[in-house]
């Protein structure tokens, strides 16, 4: 039996309640319970091939199994299930905590292994409250109280994606107290977690009233964030000043109508503010190219293609304020026709109610029709290893298809342990976190789901230990042994914060593209272009594994640069076009004309230059022997023979 390491938790929202996951197959496992919930405590890979086992509970037996006899005291909420070796436990009560012990024999009745595990019970969240206030200089201070719940751990995002540091002014993203800085406004959302739950709660903020002032007024330089109401800095006429000021964004209007063919057009206009700056999101994530039929992400106009739905937000932002506006879109109520009506092919977009192609029992046709996909949901669960399994599952939809992304980025194959970006089921590596999408399509629809996945709280260990033994695993950070006390040389990596992206073409059209990280120790790099690695064909030198590569003249699109380490991965996405070499081609070009024209033109000179002096020869040569001449011949001639000679001439 492959012996683990560690505790795995898996948080599950179901129908009656939330359902802890323990992987006790380590001996001394911490498992976590919420009272009057389900616990399933996975004691053995299988136990159908072992004869005998018991499961004692603080040295109580609770389950004896003698070949097929199972005997279980609390049969009446509990169950086990052989093919698994999971132990359920239902409407968990305070008697249920303490230490369980697993005793396996061999075929001769004598004892093999042994090993305990610990069940602990943790209150779930059970609501959240925010409380926002403004400071004095137009900051926001911003608490997030949890009613319930041990060890609460905070997490907060802004409009979905996490807060970074340009937008705290104190604190980080893993406290319940933060300061926002006076620009910031939007979705905000606090999470609060623990082992048994997930609560959060979701607040619009604005901005406190304050604008920035950046002028020179009497010759002094102002650069100050001040509250508009009350502004008097740089506006009087009796100063001699030069302000840059900026009116700020007021707010966003949203319009959207179908267009003949089924697509959608949606506009975006803002009210007040100079300079705007647009951007569009879908559920959470930039529009991309094949959700779009016309336009771009930072047009304020665009045009949608016919299958897209979901929460369609516009950002409207300029230097002094961000507003954005979000609206719920479906389809036009178009549907996709693929059919053969009387030996024609039909295949395009037609409205539903109106639609009469190759549906009449009077044509001999062939229709391929698609029921929509309704809604989707997604399942993560804790490994062994510390690998976390995902399962994304859609109800109603025919022929689904799926990718995934994380962070708005498809997933590389230096994060996924198995599975590919086209699977419902994947397996993430153990460092790998953040905002986790899986996408489903099929010809008329498109539904995608989100979550936050955090780490399954293994760390990666790599060190020498006194007797000289090299240890290299991933191990679960609440029961790891392997510290200082044990006189053993540990080595620790700092993590990857950044990754900047730097290309620059080259003479020959080629691109060269580097990447480099901040922090990390022992960087690994890896490449990807649309989500796929590159390949021979794309790349001219380096390889997928090096920090800087030259690229092919014809290879564009999404090109990521991944760098990670034992612990920690972050990849950096940008997206490239071809070198232009359309002017050196046109240079070139002219240049081979303009040679060829002079050296046609020195060639004519020649030619004519030779002719003239091959006409100066024969005209002396005329003159000195004009008696045999063919004119003083014709001139000595009689008329008779003048029109002979004429005549054959």
């Amino acid at each position: 039996m492959e012996v683990v390491i560690g505790l795995l938790l898996m948080l599950l929202r179901v129908s009656h309640g939330v359902e802890t996951y323990c992987d006790g197959r380590q001996d001394g496992a911490q498992c976590y319970g919420a009272l009057g919930e389900t616990v399933v405590l996975q004691l053995m890979d299988s136990a159908s091939e072992i004869s005998r086992y018991q499961l004692f509970k603080n040295k109580k037996l609770i389950l004896n199994v003698i070949r097929k006899s199972v005997t279980n005291v609390i049969a009446d909420r509990s169950s086990f299930t052989p093919r698994d070796g999971t132990f359920r436990i239902n409407d968990l009560s305070r008697t249920d905590g303490g230490e369980y012990t697993l005793t396996i024999f061999d075929l001769d009745g004598l004892m093999s292994e042994q090993r305990t595990l610990q069940l602990t019970f943790q209150a779930p969240v059970s609501s959240v409250l925010l409380v926002s206030k403004c400071l004095s200089q137009g900051e926001m201070r911003v608490s997030c109280s949890s009613e319930g719940g041990d060890s609460p751990q905070y997490s907060w995002t802004l409009d979905g994606h996490t807060l970074a540091d340009t937008q705290l002014l104190s604190v980080n993203n893993e406290t319940n107290n933060i300061t926002l800085k006076q620009d910031v406004l939007g979705q905000l959302t606090c999470s609060v977690k623990n082992h048994v739950s997930t609560v959060s709660e979701t607040k619009t903020i604005s901005t406190c009233g304050f604008i920035f002032i950046d002028c020179i007024s009497n010759g002094t330089p102002i650069s100050q964030w001040v509250l508009e109401a009350n502004n008097t800095l740089c506006i009087a006429p009796t100063t001699t000043s030069t302000m840059t000021t900026e009116a700020p964004v007021s707010s966003v209007l949203l319009v959207s109508e179908c267009l003949s063919q089924g697509e959608m057009r949606v506009s975006c206009s803002s009210e007040g503010g100079d300079s705007p700056q647009y951007s569009w999101t879908l559920d959470g994530h930039t529009l991309t190219d094949t959700q779009l039929l016309s336009g771009n992400n930072e047009a304020n106009n665009i045009t949608l293609r016919q299958d897209v739905s979901g929460q369609l937000t516009c950002s409207v932002k300029n230097h002094v304020s961000t507003v954005s506006e979000t609206k719920t879109i479906s389809t036009c109520g178009f549907i996709f026709i693929d059919c053969i009506s009387n030996g024609t092919r039909i295949s395009k977009w037609v409205l539903e109610a109106n639609n009469t192609l190759c549906i009449e029992t009077t044509t001999t046709s062939t229709m391929t029709t698609e029921a929509p996909v309704s809604s989707v949901l997604l399942v993560s669960e804790c490994l062994s290893q510390g690998e976390m399994r995902v399962s994304c599952s859609s109800e109603g939809g025919d022929s689904p298809q799926y990718s995934w992304t994380l962070d708005g980025h498809t997933l590389t194959d230096t994060q996924l342990l198995s599975g590919n970006n086209e699977t419902n089921n994947i397996t993430l590596k153990q460092d790998v976190s953040g905002q986790l999408t899986c996408s489903v399509k099929n010809h008329v629809s498109t539904v995608s789901k989100t979550k936050t996945i955090s780490t399954c709280g293994f760390i990666f260990i790599d060190c020498t230990c006194n007797n000289g033994m090299h240890i290299s695993q991933w191990v679960f950070k609440a029961n790891n042994t392997l510290k200082p006390t044990t006189t053993s040389i540990t080595a620790t990596e700092a993590p990857v914060s950044s990754v900047l992206l730097v290309s620059e073409c080259l003479s020959q059209g080629e691109m060269r593209v580097s990447c480099s990280s901040e922090g990390g120790d022992s960087p690994q790099y890896s490449w990807t272009l649309d989500g796929h690695t590159l390949t021979d064909t794309q790349l001219l030198s380096g390889n997928n594994e090096t920090n800087n590569i030259i690229l092919r003249q014809g290879v564009s699109g999404q090109l990521t640069c991944s760098v990670k380490n034992h612990v920690s991965s972050v990849s950096k996405e940008e997206t490239i076009s071809t070198c232009d070499r359309s002017l050196l081609i046109l240079s070139l070009r002219a240049a081979v004309a303009i040679l060829m024209l002079i050296r046609i033109a020195v060639y004519f000179v020649w030619k004519k230059k030779k002719y003239e002096k091959a006409e100066g020869s024969s005209v002396r040569r005329r003159m000195e022997h004009q008696e045999n001449s063919v004119i003083m011949s014709d001139m000595k001639s009689s008329p008779c023979d003048l029109c002979v000679a004429s005549h054959l001439t």
